[in-house]
């Protein structure tokens, strides 16, 4: 099956002209989202296929003539003035190459600061800080659409919070991946998390959030250009644990209403207000009595960004509507992991987006990483896929 994957919505409409994806920053910078060296160079590897023919900064163990090749085999239309690296001295030379011939850099987190200005940044980092800043949530969205919430002052004891309690770092850090979130039901887990966050050196703004009982939950886009904030789509969000989210379907019987709709696009504009330009999302929940909770602040692009925005190119024309992300680690060498995954690509029920080789890269310790999304009838039938592929990528 030859197919071309299109996204929703043109490049043009998602970034500015004059910005360029260069993601790689440093482990101080994401401390809060527990990430490792493998995830500074892995995150480099998001967005092929939408940035068009912009500048992007990405490291060899992504875009080796292999995995690009396949990638466009699988329906990426990949233009993009690509600069490629191994070492990360080389991203920050390309970077500020790229910055001095006048573009402003995509970053899904701060970049360096010692590195960049601030005028080096699409969005400038005290304005990124801000609107990720969880406790200046309710700058965006109305009371009604927030869970009742207060920011707790250094030193609150766990006793004083109130029982049960969600609490989140709040701050201008990168944070989500729920790596900075602690559902709390007694005194001991409390006391367990604000020492928790205290070590990490986030205890001096803890959000604490009442907690809400949520049936469904979507991570809902815009895009914010000079002129107007245009609304995505929302994707619905698969956990496998309180906070803990591990992957998200598109289901066409299972979109975000028009209530919630309204509240995200509502937060987006007031961004965009701000000064916010490019593709943000915000999470999104409907409580047991019928209320659309916003949870989280994410104005950057997100692990979903990609499969929103193909989804309705990989299913058009097909007998399947609902499409389930994939994304998995294998010990299988690359040449092997894309023949296995060449047949389902063939067939147009598996759309690849990224490949990150094992062997570019030392940081990943041999495990090879693959995402994607798997398309079906139902979303029983795409999950089921999913699994079975991810099943065989494990199979040596």
């Amino acid at each position: 099956m030859t197919r071309r994957l299109l996204p929703s919505v043109p490049s043009a409409a998602l970034f500015p002209k004059d910005s360029a994806y260069m993601a790689r920053t440093d482990l101080g910078s994401t401390r809060l989202l527990g990430y490792t060296e493998l995830n500074q160079d892995a995150v480099t590897g998001l967005l092929l296929g939408l940035m068009g023919t912009r500048p992007t900064v990405r490291h060899i163990s992504s875009v080796t003539d292999e995995i690009l090749e396949f990638l466009t085999r699988g329906g990426l239309q990949i233009e993009e003035d690509m600069h490629v690296f191994r070492q990360g001295s080389e991203a920050l030379a390309a970077a500020e190459k790229i910055v001095a011939d006048g573009y402003r850099l995509i970053s899904p987190y701060p970049l360096p600061e010692a590195e960049f200005s601030e005028s080096a940044a699409l969005v400038p980092p005290p304005l990124w800080r801000r609107l990720n800043a969880k406790q200046f949530l309710g700058d965006l969205v109305p009371e009604r659409h927030l869970p009742k919430r207060r920011v707790l002052g250094p030193g609150t004891p766990a006793e004083g919070i109130g029982l049960p309690v969600v609490l989140k770092a709040g701050g201008g850090e990168a944070t989500g991946w729920g790596y900075a979130v602690r559902l709390c039901q007694t005194v001991d887990e409390a006391a367990d998390a604000l020492a928790w966050f205290r070590e990490q050196g986030a205890g001096d703004t803890i959000v604490a959030e009442e907690y809400l009982s949520v049936g469904r939950s979507w991570c809902a886009h815009v895009a914010c250009s000079d002129k107007s904030t245009q609304y995505l789509g929302a994707i619905e969000q698969v956990f496998a644990g309180f906070a803990r989210q591990a992957g998200s379907v598109m289901d066409p019987n299972h979109l975000l209403p028009e209530d919630g709709v309204g509240a995200i696009e509502a937060a987006g504009e007031t961004a965009r207000s701000f000064g916010f330009r490019g593709v943000a999302a915000l999470d999104i929940g409907r409580t047991e009595d019928g209320r659309y909770v916003v949870f989280d602040p994410n104005f950057r692009v997100n692990a979903s960004t990609t499969q929103l925005l193909f989804h309705h190119a990989a299913t058009e024309g097909t007998a399947w509507s609902v499409s389930h992300s994939l994304n998995t680690v294998s010990p299988l060498p690359m040449a092997e992991i894309i023949a296995r995954l060449s047949g389902p690509a063939a067939e147009g029920w598996f759309a690849p987006t990224r490949l990150l080789d094992a062997a570019h890269l030392p940081a990943a310790g041999g495990a090879s990483l693959c995402t994607g999304f798997t398309l079906g009838a139902t979303r029983e039938d795409a999950e089921t896929r999913a699994a079975g592929l991810v099943a065989a990528m494990q199979e040596t």
